[in-house]
């Protein structure tokens, strides 16, 4: 079979469909992976500002030197503002755990910061807390009766 000139034969064709085929197949690829990259990335940024989740580290007094470990969950409540709950250990044994409502306020600088507030009885006054999210950390300060002290924590989920 003679060959006409400038035709090609079947068999160039094929290579270059498998050629396409293989190319559109890694610009797939390409794309599925930028797009799930730029997507996670978009996700952490709106992650890290909320306080939405749980938490993990630690509670210090500054009054009395205590310290131990604190685990919080933090849910929406659907008013604009955060219920958390708190638990962990005083005196390395001794169980606590609480319930509180947390307030967004804007500070001076522009920052997001929540404010807690919960009676505690007679006896030992009120708990107040102002703390802030800064990347996938929770910090903060707390009062309550004589005692104040900070809170650190990392997100674990």
């Amino acid at each position: 079979m003679s060959r006409i000139p400038g035709m090609r034969t079947c068999s160039y064709f094929l290579h270059e469909l498998g050629r396409l085929e293989m190319f559109s197949m890694k610009n797939l690829w390409m794309v599925c992976v930028f797009g799930a990259l730029l997507a996670g990335a978009m996700n952490s940024v709106a992650w890290a500002g909320s306080p939405v989740g749980t938490w993990k580290g630690q509670w210090k007094s500054q009054s009395t030197g205590h310290q131990g470990p604190m685990r919080a969950t933090i849910r929406a409540n659907g008013q604009g503002g955060y219920d958390a709950r708190f638990s962990g250990r005083f005196f390395v044994v001794i169980p606590f755990t609480y319930k509180v409502s947390m307030q967004p306020r804007m500070d001076a600088a522009g920052n997001v910061r929540l404010m807690a507030n919960k009676p505690l009885g007679p006896m030992l006054g009120s708990y107040r807390m102002d703390s802030m999210v800064l990347g996938n950390g929770l910090y903060g300060s707390f009062a309550a009766a004589k005692d104040t002290g900070t809170i650190s924590m990392r997100r674990v989920r």
